[in-house]
């Protein structure tokens, strides 16, 4: 006859179930720290008012014509000049989600995409290292980097995608695992998803060239790959290059993606495009302060760079000091040579420092002592943190977030700076005629209006050529900004109501007979031209 508990389990399941629920370690949590981290910082976030909208705008456009459309339709200054919409499969993503779940959904995609971003990053760590907390501390660099880079915006498909093929570059090249074959079909994906693709093919050069260099000089060692594994990648390499021409757009994507690195008015006027400055918090955040750490750990570990790293390391730092947009790339390819360098740094055991003092040893020998008796207090312990992060978790989703009565936690889904009220007036009264506006707004603008209304100039700064966007930038400091609007045959000016570069033009507009206002609130206003 079988006993039972009181529970009405048998022995072997109750012990079964102790066994199970003690089985969530410290460890774990360590784990979950570069996650937790990235979906906190991801949830966290508004959407933008500049360069997303008119992404939501043009999935919707394609979606429902059934085509890409090949000139710009989104304003009235550029109306028909040919635009390249490389990013149309992120775009039609992005509307597909709003279709199915709104700004709530749009927000957790992009704090999916940011996660499965960091988990190839924090594995590789992983391997590189069997400390476990160094490498999940080396990870939680690139996951903080990933939040603050972190927008709603195509760029976060490139997170995954670079994320992963240098997770398959690593692997092959360190004999782990031969996924060569998944890079021509994710660059399918890549190269109608965003601009960034071709950092994967550098990578893929980069890794080919280096270790084919180290082969001629070393010869056949257990750290080199053979001929035939280097004539594998170079034939991967170019089957990846042929994906890469997957696009509506074939092998002339790679001309605007070369436009967009050269364009004159994003890189004057577009602050990520900028090189980073070690004088300001900006730049210390987004590259400098990666590069030194990464420096750092090379020296003080005195363990030399293999030339493979050399080249990831020498390369990406290039692509960084010429942008700020750049830095996530380079924060990403060094996180896991950061552990791979730490296995020679003599970095002190926390728990044998413990052990050591008078009061915290008896502590650490005392929990010790606890492990192995089935659920213990800190096993508890370990579950009721867990339960913590996930409670916090719910609460920051965009879904509950938005509906909390304390400060700093309920952002709302749009940023605050979007002046959405002001285009509600226009909708609602079917406004017609040209409308000046900031840059800020004129992706909220063509999410909001367009057909009705079309932008004056908006996110996408490369459509729009060098002399138009200084002629805009010299709209807010000169006196006689009117007569300078007057080629635009300007039927309304929407300005913002709290900001130094447009208050003059506020202040003008305001004591002019020429300006009526027709709508204000706290974000903006709306002045109509008299007759």
């Amino acid at each position: 006859m079988t006993s039972h508990s009181a529970s009405g389990q048998t022995p072997g399941e109750a012990s079964s179930a102790s066994l199970s629920i003690s089985r969530l370690r410290i460890e774990h949590l360590w784990m979950l720290l570069p996650a937790v981290v990235v979906a906190w910082m991801g949830f966290t976030r508004s959407l933008q008012a500049l360069d997303f909208w008119w992404h939501l705008k043009m999935g919707e456009v394609i979606f429902t014509s059934g085509g890409i459309p090949r000139v710009d339709l989104f304003s009235f200054t550029h109306a028909g000049r040919a635009f390249v919409y490389q990013n149309w499969l992120g775009e039609v993503l992005y509307y597909l989600t709003y279709r199915v779940g709104g700004f709530p959904l749009l927000i957790a995609l992009n704090t999916v995409l940011l996660l499965l971003a960091v988990v190839p990053i924090l594995h590789l760590c992983l391997e590189a290292i069997d400390r476990l907390r160094v490498a999940v501390v080396c990870g939680l660099g690139a996951a903080i980097m990933l939040g603050l880079y972190g927008n709603v915006r195509p760029q976060a498909y490139s997170f995954v995608l670079f994320a992963v093929f240098y997770w398959i570059l690593w692997g092959y090249r360190d004999s782990r695992r031969d996924y060569l074959w998944a890079l021509p079909l994710l660059m399918i994906l890549w190269v109608n998803l965003h601009g960034a693709f071709v950092l994967g093919i550098g990578m893929m050069g980069i890794v080919l060239g280096t270790e084919t260099v180290r082969r001629v000089v070393r010869g056949p060692r257990a750290d080199t790959l053979a001929p035939s594994a280097l004539a594998k990648l170079a034939c991967i390499l170019g089957l990846t290059v042929l994906a890469s021409m997957a696009n509506p757009d074939g092998y002339r994507v790679f001309a605007y993606v070369r436009q967009l690195q050269v364009d004159p008015s994003s890189q004057s006027f577009v602050t990520e495009w900028q090189v980073p400055d070690i004088k300001n918090w900006s730049g210390v955040l987004t590259f400098f302060g990666a590069f030194f750490v990464t420096l750092l750990v090379f020296f003080y570990t005195c363990c030399p760079l293999n030339l493979t790293e050399l080249g990831l390391f020498c390369a990406f730092a290039v692509l960084g000091l010429g942008s700020l947009r750049s830095g996530i790339w380079f924060a990403l390819i060094t996180a896991p040579m950061l552990a791979r360098h730490l296995v020679a740094a003599r970095i002190p055991n926390l728990r044998e420092e413990m052990r050591g003092r008078p009061y915290l040893g008896t502590l650490v020998r005392w929990l010790e002592s606890r492990r192995g008796g089935g659920l213990t207090n800190v096993h508890v312990l370990n579950w009721g943190i867990l339960l913590c992060v996930v409670l916090f978790t719910v609460i920051l989703s965009p879904w509950v977030r938005p509906y909390l009565g304390t400060g700093r936690l309920n952002r709302p889904l749009v940023e605050k700076r979007a002046p959405v009220g002001a285009m509600d007036y226009i909708a609602e009264h079917h406004l017609r005629g040209n409308i000046f506006h900031p840059q800020m707004y004129g992706d909220y603008l063509i999410w909001r209006l367009w057909p009705q209304q079309r932008s004056f100039i908006d996110g996408r700064v490369h459509l729009y050529d060098e002399s138009f966007v200084q002629d805009y930038i010299l709209v807010f400091h000169d006196d006689n900004w009117e007569s300078r609007l007057a080629k635009y045959d300007i039927t309304y000016l929407l300005l913002p109501q709290d900001d130094e570069l447009s208050g003059s033009m506020v202040e003008d507009a305001r004591s002019s007979k020429n300006w009526i206002p027709l709508y204000e609130d706290k974000i903006s206003v709306l002045f109509e031209k008299r007759p």
